[in-house]
């Protein structure tokens, strides 16, 4: 199956979900591209895509809605998951979190139907004790995209989402007469 995993932005937290994502998709077998959404100019061919945007003020980056709004017509034949990634995840708890999270994505959902959606956190301040340099240092990596596995993400939720969405994708979409056309 032809997978697209694309994000808003150019590089970042997105970027490194994304790409953890595409990893894991492609080492199930599946053949993976992954593109900022500025990148997208088809979906021709594709069987699924993955979109993810981070969280700004509570709601996913205008780019990312622009992008589902643009191809919301073809997420009828297209299956489509969508994850967020959420600095501020971590100080909601419980049912509390779920509420909040799932209101950055509704107006997602009222334009398409995703078969699954991930919200994974994301710690952006270093730590309180590091010195002046390093807190530049690390604000500077994280504008640059340079954060790897040091970057406080969650990487087995991340490679778990991507897991059980390979297998909701390999089931295939359902059928159009389950979705509802909202």
């Amino acid at each position: 199956m032809k997978i697209l995993v694309t994000y808003s932005g150019s590089g970042g937290l997105t970027a490194a979900v994304a790409e953890r994502v595409g990893g894991v998709l492609s080492g199930l077998g599946e053949k993976v591209t992954v593109l900022p959404m500025s990148g997208v100019t088809t979906l021709i061919g594709y069987k699924a895509v993955v979109a993810g945007s981070i969280e700004q003020a509570g709601h996913w980056t205008p780019e990312a809605l622009d992008f589902v709004r643009r191809y919301q017509g073809v997420f009828w034949t297209t299956q489509l998951a969508i994850f967020t990634v959420c600095p501020s995840l971590g100080s909601y708890k419980g049912a509390e979190s779920h509420m909040v999270v799932m209101q950055y994505t509704a107006p997602v959902r009222a334009m398409a139907h995703p078969v699954s959606e991930g919200f994974f956190s994301c710690d952006i301040e270093p730590k309180k004790d590091t010195n002046p340099g390093e807190r530049s240092k690390f604000k500077l990596s994280f504008l640059l995209g340079l954060l790897k596995e040091n970057d406080h993400r969650n990487q087995a939720a991340i490679e778990t989402w991507a897991t059980k969405l390979h297998e909701k994708l390999a089931q295939g979409p359902e059928p159009k007469a389950k979705r509802k056309k909202k």
